[in-house]
């Protein structure tokens, strides 16, 4: 409220109330006049003919509303690999970089030139000798020596499939009983067989015969070449039931049941052997651990003892490539390479380092010696 409020006559409110009707009047008969005004209708003008192209008009709006170009209006690709030279960069670089080589090697050279005062003959005046071939026609009478030892081992180890009646193997074991000293079996692991009063053979080839037998396996490179034969000794107080096992394959020839699983480089390779349903190795094995020592020497066979309470479907060995000490206690050795090392080392190259073969081994045969 204002501090002095103001007086108004009675004639000056009636003026005022008077005024407001007034006001209030114009403002409701405009209000009328605009609802007159948009209730009544338009005329059209010109009639139907307007109406028809009015229609006409609206429809070539919407045509050109909805007309594709068939002109490409769009512009052109921006090739910033031609325009910057990016693909010609690496070659730049590398004429640079000769560039640089060479400008380098002429200072080097001139810094020599200068270092020496000149005294440096680019020139080779002197006679050129030439080399004498006596070394290496030494070296390919060396050469020629080594092929003449494999042909001639190879022809030894052929065997006859004719019976001539002439016994080269017994004269070759006669000539040989000089040079080979008589077997000795372990007494430690023939203790265990005193009890059973087993007769044992007299003469040494019959002892090794059924002690120390040896088989061999010709290995063949899968879809390129053979790659020659490895001997293998067994040792039957090792593992008599194996040992026992290979031979009857090996007898029989069944090389198509011997199969190449894994191969690692430098450590061993893994074969398995299928067996048949009545075979005994699928009952709890006799073995002797001692028999070979796994860090002696390379070459060994051996199987797991995690198979000494029987083997399910194959009889899974191994061929190691090095002496292996680590593994006395957990395997069983009763097997040794005694020919055919040099496959062995060859074969390796064919493994990788989680077994897997990059090429395919197969036993193409298989026998008894």
């Amino acid at each position: 409220m204002a501090e002095f409020p103001i007086c108004i006559t009675p004639s000056q409110r009636e003026l005022a109330r008077m005024t407001e009707e007034e006001r209030l009047t114009a403002l409701l008969q405009v209000k009328e006049r605009k609802k007159a005004v948009k209730a009544k209708p338009k005329k059209i003008l010109g009639g139907p003919l307007m109406v028809n192209r009015m229609k006409m008009w609206r429809q070539h709006r919407e045509r050109v509303k909805e007309a594709i170009s068939t002109v490409d209006a769009e512009a052109p690709n921006f090739q910033a690999a031609r325009i910057t030279g990016v693909n010609n960069l690496r070659d730049e670089a590398q004429v640079f970089m000769k560039r640089t080589k060479a400008n380098i090697q002429l200072l080097v050279e001139i810094s020599r030139t200068m270092r020496t005062h000149g005294a440096i003959n680019p020139f080779r005046y002197e006679v050129v000798h030439a080399v004498s071939s006596v070394p290496l026609a030494l070296l390919s009478l060396e050469q020629l020596e080594r092929d003449n030892r494999d042909f001639g081992r190879r022809i030894m180890e052929v065997h006859s499939e004719v019976d001539s009646g002439l016994s080269d193997k017994r004269l070759l074991e006669g000539r040989n009983a000089a040079q080979v000293a008589p077997l000795e079996l372990p007494p430690q692991a023939m203790a265990k067989y005193e009890a059973f009063n087993i007769p044992l053979p007299e003469s040494d080839a019959e002892l090794r015969r059924l002690f120390r037998p040896r088989i061999y396996f010709d290995i063949y490179l899968k879809d390129a070449r053979p790659l020659g034969r490895i001997v293998i000794q067994l040792y039957t107080e090792a593992a008599p039931l194996v040992v026992l096992q290979l031979i009857k394959s090996c007898m029989c020839n069944q090389h198509s049941k011997f199969l190449v699983k894994r191969l690692f480089p430098n450590l061993w390779l893994e074969t398995d052997l299928l067996l048949a349903a009545d075979s005994l190795l699928h009952q709890p094995l006799e073995y002797d651990a001692k028999v070979i020592d796994h860090g002696a020497s390379s070459y060994v066979l051996s199987f797991s003892k995690a198979y000494v309470k029987g083997f399910t479907q194959h009889l899974s060995f191994a061929i190691s490539f090095k002496p292996l000490t680590v593994v006395n206690g957990s395997r069983v050795g009763f097997g040794r390479i005694v020919k055919g090392s040099k496959i062995c080392e060859c074969i390796q190259s064919y493994g990788t380092k989680n077994g897997k073969l990059s090429r395919g081994l197969l036993f193409t045969s298989c026998g008894l010696l």
